[in-house]
C-alpha cells in the first residue's frame, strides 16, 4: 500500500518538476534543512557541494524526505511545508491581483494547506508563467544606518518540458545618518558598511538622506535528460562549506555566465564560462577604458560509495583579451592550455572530498593549489599557495527541532589568488571569489541552524579568525611586488595581525504566506554590535 501511495505522489508531481530548472536563492532556510538530511544519510551528499540548487531538485529531494518511513513528524511538516511553496502555480488561466483566484488569504495565520501565493500567474497546459512582489524594511542600531528598504520583483517562467526562464530585479536603499557631513554623490564601496551591500555601483542622494543601489539576477535553462545547458547571472558556491568554500565561494555581485551540467548519476561534471569586474562599478565610473576579465571553472565529481564523494576543479581568470576558445570548451584540460599559453593568465585546482562517517556525521576537507614548489612544501617559501580546510558536521538529533553543529578551520597561505598581472586577480569587483577572508589568514568558525517549529528557524555562528595585513595579504596585489628578502621565510600571517571575532544570530518566524519576521544580531570585533529588526512581504 506504501509503494502505491509513493507512486501516487510522484505522478501527482511530475507536472511541476518539469523544466523548472530555476534557481533558488542560497540564502534559503531550505538548505539547512536538506544538509541535514543529507548528513544524516537520507539524502545525497552531492547536494552539499553546490548552490544554487534548482527548484526541480529541491522539490524532487524533499518528496525523497517525505517518502522515507523513518523520519519524525517534525521532520516531514518541515518537508511538506517546503514542497508546498516550490510547486508552480496549479491554477490554470489568468490569475489577476485580487482577482476572485487570486485573493489575500490569511494574512496573519500560516496554514500548510495554502497554496502558495503569487502576484500574477498564468497557467496554459504545460506552460506557465508566474511574478512575485516582495518588499523588506529593516530597522538597525548602527551609528550610520538605520533604516533600509529593498523593492523586489521576479519572473519566472516553464516555457516548456525542456526551457525554463526567470529574471530579478532589486533596489535598494539604505537611510545614512550623515550627521552634517558631507558625503560624495558616488560613494566608494569601502565606505558603505551594510550586510548585503557587495561593491554595487551606489549613489547618495541628499534630498532622502539615502544610499541606492540595484542587484539584477536572470536566466534561461534547456534540459536534454541528463545535459543541461544554461545562460545567467548569479552567483556560484562551489564546495562543502556552506559560507567560506575556498572553490567558489558564491560571495560578491553575481556575474553573467554560460552553463553546462552532466549528470550520470554517481558522476556528475559541470562547467560555466563567465565574465567578471575587473574593478569596482565605482572605479569603472571613472575609466575611459577598462580591459576585459574572465572566469572559466570546471568541476568533477564522482561517489566512490554512498558515503565518499571525491572531487577535482579546475579554475582558470584570463583578461586582456577577447574570450579564450580553449578555455570555453568545457572538455579541455586548463592546465595544459595555461602551460602551453605561456603561463599568462591564474590558474587554481581544488582538490575536495566529502566523508559521511556514520548516519549524522560528515567530514570534509579541501585543498585549494594556486601555486606549489614540491621540493619546498614544507617550508614557509612565498610561492607555496595554498588555501586548506577541514570541516566537520554533526547532527545531534534527527528531530530538527535539536540543533546542528558544524565546525571549520581554514588556512589561508600569502599570495593566494593573486597573480603578476593584477587583472588576473581572482576576484570580481575587488571582491574574492574565493574564501572570504582572502590570503594570509586563518579561521576558525562554529555554527547552528535549528527549527523550533515548523515557523520558526534559528541560525546562529560564532566566527575567530586573524589576518594578516602586510604586503601579499590581499588578493589584488601583484606578487611581482613582493619583497625579496622574505621568499624563504613568508609567514602564514604577514605583520602587523589584525584579531578579530564575528557573533551572529538570526530568527526568522513566518507569520503567514505572505509575512516573515526576523530579528538579526551582529557583533564584530569588540565594539560594533548591530541588532537588525525586519519584517518582509512577499505575493
Amino acid at each position: 500500500m506504501k509503494q502505491y501511495i509513493k507512486i501516487s505522489i510522484v505522478y501527482i508531481l511530475c507536472p511541476f518538476l518539469f523544466a523548472q530548472k530555476i534557481p533558488v536563492s542560497p540564502d534559503h532556510n531550505v538548505y539547512p534543512y536538506l544538509y541535514r538530511q543529507s548528513t544524516n544519510g537520507i539524502l545525497p551528499q552531492w547536494i552539499q557541494s553546490v548552490r544554487p540548487l534548482t527548484i526541480d531538485q529541491v522539490l524532487s529531494l524533499l518528496n525523497k524526505v517525505k517518502e522515507n518511513d523513518e523520519i519524525n513528524n517534525n521532520t516531514r511538516i518541515l518537508a511538506e511545508q517546503f514542497i508546498s511553496e516550490f510547486i508552480s502555480p496549479k491554477i490554470s488561466g489568468i490569475n489577476l491581483p485580487f482577482s476572485k483566484k487570486n485573493k489575500l488569504n490569511h494574512l496573519l495565520s500560516y496554514n500548510i494547506n495554502d497554496v502558495e501565493p503569487h502576484f500574477l500567474s498564468i497557467k496554459n497546459d504545460s506552460s506557465s508563467i508566474w511574478i512575485d512582489w516582495s518588499e523588506d524594511l529593516v530597522m538597525s542600531t548602527s551609528n550610520d544606518y538605520h533604516t533600509y528598504f529593498q523593492d523586489n520583483i521576479s519572473l519566472k517562467t516553464i516555457i516548456s518540458k525542456q526551457i525554463s526562464a526567470y529574471t530579478q530585479f532589486s533596489m535598494n536603499r539604505l537611510v545614512w545618518k550623515n550627521n552634517g557631513k558631507i558625503i560624495e554623490s558616488v560613494l566608494p564601496p569601502d565606505s558603505i558598511d551594510w550586510y548585503n551591500y557587495n561593491n554595487e555601483w551606489a549613489k547618495y542622494f541628499p534630498e532622502v538622506k539615502s544610499i541606492f543601489w540595484y542587484n539584477s539576477q536572470a536566466g534561461i535553462s534547456i534540459d536534454f535528460d541528463k545535459l543541461n545547458f544554461n545562460l545567467g547571472r548569479q552567483n556560484h558556491s562551489w564546495g562543502w562549506s556552506t559560507n567560506s568554500s575556498p572553490i567558489l565561494s558564491g560571495d560578491g555581485m553575481p556575474f553573467s555566465y554560460i552553463g553546462l551540467q552532466i549528470n550520470f548519476g554517481k558522476i556528475r561534471f559541470r562547467s560555466l564560462h563567465g565574465s567578471l569586474m575587473p574593478y569596482s562599478p565605482y572605479e569603472m565610473h571613472k575609466r575611459v577604458y577598462s580591459p576585459s576579465k574572465y572566469i572559466a571553472a570546471h568541476r568533477g565529481e564522482i561517489d566512490i560509495t554512498n558515503n565518499f564523494t571525491i572531487s577535482i576543479t579546475e579554475l582558470a581568470i584570463y583578461g586582456n583579451r577577447n574570450i579564450d576558445l580553449d578555455y570555453l570548451n568545457p572538455a579541455h584540460w586548463y592546465w595544459a592550455v595555461e602551460h602551453n599559453t605561456g603561463d599568462r593568465d591564474n590558474l587554481l585546482i581544488g582538490i575536495d572530498y566529502s566523508w559521511r562517517i556514520r548516519p549524522n556525521m560528515r567530514f570534509y576537507q579541501t585543498m585549494l593549489l594556486d601555486e606549489i614548489t614540491w621540493s619546498k612544501l614544507f617550508k614557509p617559501w612565498w610561492g607555496n599557495k595554498f588555501v586548506f580546510q577541514s570541516g566537520l558536521h554533526f547532527i545531534l538529533s534527527s528531530n530538527p527541532s535539536v540543533p546542528d553543529i558544524r565546525i571549520e578551520y581554514t588556512l589561508s597561505r600569502p599570495w593566494v589568488y593573486s597573480h603578476k598581472d593584477s587583472i588576473n586577480a581572482f576576484s570580481s569587483a575587488n571582491i574574492s571569489l574565493g574564501h572570504p577572508f582572502g590570503p594570509s589568514s586563518d579561521l576558525i568558525s562554529i555554527s547552528t541552524n535549528f527549527f523550533p517549529s515548523s515557523k520558526i528557524f534559528i541560525k546562529g555562528s560564532f566566527d575567530y579568525y586573524r589576518k594578516g595585513t602586510g604586503l601579499g595579504s590581499s588578493i589584488n596585489q601583484s606578487y611581482i611586488e613582493r619583497d625579496p628578502v622574505l621568499d624563504n621565510d613568508t609567514p602564514l600571517l604577514l605583520k602587523p595581525i589584525n584579531y578579530n571575532r564575528i557573533i551572529t544570530l538570526l530568527i526568522d518566524y513566518k507569520l503567514s504566506r505572505y509575512i516573515d519576521v526576523q530579528c538579526g544580531f551582529n557583533s564584530r570585533s569588540k565594539d560594533d554590535r548591530q541588532i537588525r529588526f525586519g519584517i518582509s512581504w512577499e505575493w
